[in-house]
């Protein structure tokens, strides 16, 4: 209804403009389009009139609403005013209770945080006192191995005279009183398996080699050094062969057989171990001042491997030129490759160079018996009868290996000379032999003697200790 009342409003007033209008400006007529355009103004203008009017209606409606609600409100304010009063002191108690409560929760666990902070604190403190322990024990331990092992180091050069003076047992005995301060010394485990080896002990020999390269797996001395001690077991096992053959043992009997592969063996673990050093180290030479070329050089020719052998040999003569060892090894494999001539020249510079060498240190058994073996095998037999009791008295007591070695160089020698030569050197291997069988007989009178004394000690110390017999009480 108000929409039409509004309508019609609206029509009025734009009839009333048109008559206006027409009054005014007669001509020309209005156009029937403009008044579609104005009835649709007029309507657009209704709709949003009506519009208005629903809004108001809603804004009025929910006034009334929030008029209700207040009132609503206020009686409920009013009924709750009274249980306001009674609840708030229980409030007020129940908060204090929870407050109460929670105080003593948060002290107990201020304290419970405290008892733990120090029995933090304690372990701490505990911990920090071991360690502080443990550091001091280590530095007094290490303060106490730099001393050993400098007292261990002390005892070396002690070592080294004793050895060079044929002292062999001082020798051993030194090292070992070393090896007590310093357990773990490669060196000194090299020297006490060397002295054992030129004692003829290789068992331990080779016991106190391998702990050196255990401590120390390159150290190429020690390497050597076990490849010299494996050479020799070789040849210890080859003697065991020769005895058995010599008895009448058949060469392919299962033990012989079986010892020839022993014997290999050891020779091959004798190479490998040459070898490794020297190619690390090619110059390398043992405690006696010889390069280890000339060992490898003899294994060589143990096994008849006569041209690595010569080779070995003239690798040592060019690293200790002044040496008759080398030379000499090799001017016998010149004899018995049938180099007689070069053979000659070459023992005649062993013979000048083994002589300058004792002339140097009148102890060196070594260049003895390479002197001993030149003039044998130029012929000048009286020149070695005459220095032949000498050398002998130079010969180390301890090792019966540095006769039975000249030995058998002389009877290669006698083999390839032959002849009066031959027999001449027999003589004086057969000397050799004398001296060595009295020098056994002596050392067995000695430690005869030894025991004797021992035993007699221990017995007296046995009586000193055992209980006095009870006597009778005299009158």
């Amino acid at each position: 209804m108000k929409r039409w009342i509004i309508i019609s409003i609206m029509v009025f007033i734009i009839s009333s403009i048109l008559v206006v209008a027409q009054e005014e400006t007669p001509d020309p007529q209005p156009d029937i389009n403009t008044l579609y355009e104005l009835v649709e103004q007029a309507q657009a203008a209704a709709d949003r009139a009506e519009a208005a009017l629903l809004d108001m209606a809603d804004i009025e409606q929910q006034a009334k609403d929030a008029v209700g609600l207040a009132g609503d409100l206020f009686g409920l304010f009013e009924a709750m005013s009274g249980a306001i009063g009674l609840i708030v002191p229980i409030l007020a108690i129940v908060a204090g209770v929870v407050g109460f409560n929670r105080l003593n929760n948060a002290s107990q666990e201020l304290r419970e945080a405290r008892e733990q902070l120090e029995k933090e604190l304690a372990q701490r403190n505990k911990e920090l006192d071991q360690l502080r322990d443990e550091l001091q024990a280590t530095a007094q331990h290490q303060r106490e191995n730099a001393t050993a092992a400098s007292i261990a180091l002390s005892l070396l050069p002690v070592g080294e005279r004793q050895y060079r003076a044929q002292d062999y047992r001082g020798a051993l005995d030194t090292y070992q009183r070393a090896l007590q301060y310093d357990p773990k010394n490669p060196i000194i485990h090299y020297r006490l398996g060397y002295v054992y080896t030129q004692s003829g002990e290789l068992e331990k020999a080779r016991e106190a080699l391998q702990e050196s390269l255990r401590l120390d797996e390159q150290f190429a001395p020690s390497r050597a050094a076990l490849g010299y001690v494996y050479r020799r077991i070789g040849d210890s096992i080859q003697k065991q062969i020769d005895a058995l053959t010599k008895a009448g043992t058949p060469n392919d009997h299962p033990e012989v057989l079986k010892l020839k592969i022993d014997r290999d063996k050891a020779y091959v673990r004798s190479e490998d171990l040459f070898v490794d050093a020297l190619d690390t180290l090619p110059k390398l030479m043992d405690e006696d001042g010889e390069s280890w070329w000339g060992a490898l050089g003899g294994l060589y020719r143990r096994r008849g491997q006569v041209e690595q052998a010569i080779y070995a040999y003239e690798r040592g003569t060019q690293v200790t030129p002044q040496s008759s060892y080398p030379f000499s090894n090799l001017a016998l494999l010149y004899a018995e490759t049938g180099q007689r001539e070069k053979m000659i020249k070459t023992y005649q510079r062993v013979e000048q160079l083994a002589w300058n060498e004792v002339q140097a240190d009148v102890d060196n058994y070594w260049a003895y018996a390479d002197l001993i073996v030149s003039r044998m095998a130029q012929g000048k037999v009286k020149e070695t009868r005459d220095i032949l009791n000498m050398a002998l008295e130079t010969a180390p007591t301890d090792s019966p290996y540095t006769l039975e070695s000249l030995i058998d160089t002389l009877e290669r020698l006698a083999r390839f000379l032959g002849g009066a030569d031959a027999q001449a050197i027999h003589d004086v291997v057969k000397d050799i032999r004398h001296f060595a069988e009295k020098r056994q007989e002596k050392r067995d009178e000695e430690a005869r003697v030894e025991a004797k004394r021992a035993t007699s000690e221990l017995r007296a110390v046995q009586e000193q200790q055992s209980p006095a017999e009870d006597k009778p009480d005299e009158d």
